[in-house]
């Protein structure tokens, strides 16, 4: 069976070549038929300007005069004086028609007068310049990154200076002008948006959209999704029988005279109606448990110190603390492979970001995995841990220590205990090596 279709396959490619081979000379010989007048003009012009050149030097055709080194040298220098006769003064000339030229006020105004420009530089104290992480960078932030102050209300409808320019600014949808919003919007995603880029353009927390929306931390956006975006940061309540404003303000940690006066209540909550929602301003969730089960057979035991080694150039660091390279980055391996280790060699997160998912499983072969967002559309995995030290929607700075080495998911035997390590720019795995060294 497998000789037939060997052979099929050698009838078609010999029935493709003499294809080509025909269309070709076909090609060729219409080509010519078309060409062949032109190039018969040549031919004679050629011989023609030949014989008169044999004539007048006595010596050489015009082949012979053209490769002369002196004949050489003055073609050379007509062509570069031709191209550089547009770049000097003899080319130049006055250009009489620009617009304005032939106006009273041209007239008037000195050729040779400078103009001074006095820079102007206008600054806003903010704590916005000062966040450790802004938010345009990272995808998903922790609730302390985004605070009710971290943004003062600016007045964007004066006027901006900046460097020697004046300008309006460009209002963005849904942003705080002259006070505080008062009511939820929708806002539609857009391609390239991110929660930290919405949360940033409202001024609010991305915990505020994902409680208001019902997302979790590792949700993913789509354009064309519609969000409800809340006025300030915190979250709706719905108000139960048996609620007061005491206890409403213990459960989200919240102030009782912030929610008095955001939803205009009575000071004492008498006008809480049972089934109605307000707002809950810089109200926070109670923290959910985290869900990461460790392996059965891996003991407890304590988290390893972070990497003492520094961040290289581009701001990355070595993931592990082993350093023998058992796969490299190919084709059909997206990652690389450092072994060496033991169950209690401890896994480093290669570069400051959000943790955007710790989960023990199969995983599609991974097992226990964790894998990080930096932000900008760069992304870490770091699979077949044999213990997860951090949970999903944790923050965690370049060298900290993340999971311990193991062999859980598509690894065999305890010699298998090794870190696979991937890079992904926009979904795309890339070679590991770019990054670490």
């Amino acid at each position: 069976m497998r000789y037939k279709i060997l052979l099929k396959t050698l009838k078609v490619l010999i029935y493709t070549k003499r294809f080509f081979w025909w269309f070709g000379t076909q090609i060729f010989f219409v080509l010519g038929k078309a060409a062949a007048p032109g190039w018969r003009v040549i031919g004679l012009v050629h011989y023609k300007l030949d014989y008169l050149m044999r004539k007048i030097s006595g010596v050489a055709g015009l082949d012979g005069q053209l490769v002369k080194r002196d004949n050489l040298q003055i073609i050379i220098f007509i062509i570069l004086f031709v191209v550089a006769l547009p770049q000097t003064k003899l080319y130049a000339k006055k250009d009489v028609s620009l617009p304005g030229q032939k106006t009273v006020a041209y007239s008037l105004t000195p050729n040779d007068e400078d103009y001074s420009v006095e820079e102007v530089t206008a600054s806003v104290a903010t704590d916005f310049e000062n966040t450790a992480n802004p938010a345009w960078k990272t995808g998903v932030l922790s609730q302390d990154q985004f605070t009710h102050n971290s943004f003062e209300t600016i007045e964007l409808g004066t006027v901006v200076a900046g460097g020697t320019a004046l300008s309006k600014p460009t209002i963005l949808s849904g942003t705080i002008v002259n006070g505080v919003r008062e009511k939820t919007v929708d806002y539609m995603v857009e391609p390239g948006d991110s929660l930290g880029s919405i949360a940033a353009r409202f001024q609010i927390s991305i915990n505020t959209i994902l409680w208001e929306n019902n997302l979790g931390i590792n949700s993913y956006l789509h354009p064309g999704d519609k969000l409800r975006i809340l006025p300030i940061t915190g979250l709706n309540h719905t108000i139960k029988k048996g609620d007061n404003l005491k206890k409403i303000a213990a459960l989200y940690s919240a102030s009782i005279d912030e929610i008095v006066k955001f939803n205009k209540l009575k000071a004492d909550g008498s006008d809480l109606v049972s089934g109605e929602k307000i707002l809950i301003p810089n109200g926070v969730r109670a923290a959910q448990k985290s869900t990461v089960v460790p392996p059965r057979n891996v003991a407890r035991v304590a988290t390893p110190p972070s990497s003492k080694q520094l961040p290289t150039v581009s701001g990355y660091v070595w993931p592990t603390a082993a350093r023998v390279i058992t796969q490299y980055f190919t084709w059909k391996h997206h990652g690389i492979d450092v072994a060496g280790g033991t169950f209690s060699t401890p896994n480093y997160a290669s570069k400051a970001g959000v943790v955007e998912k710790s989960q023990c499983g199969w995983n599609s072969g991974y097992g226990c995995v964790v894998i990080i967002d930096h932000g900008g559309g760069i992304k870490t995995l770091y699979g077949h841990n044999s213990r997860l030290l951090v949970n999903a929607g944790d923050y965690v700075d370049a060298g900290q220590t993340i999971a311990l080495m193991g062999n859980t998911g598509n690894v065999r035997g305890r010699t298998g205990i090794h870190l696979h390590f991937e890079v992904w720019i926009n979904g795309v795995r890339s070679n590991p090596f770019r990054f670490v060294k």
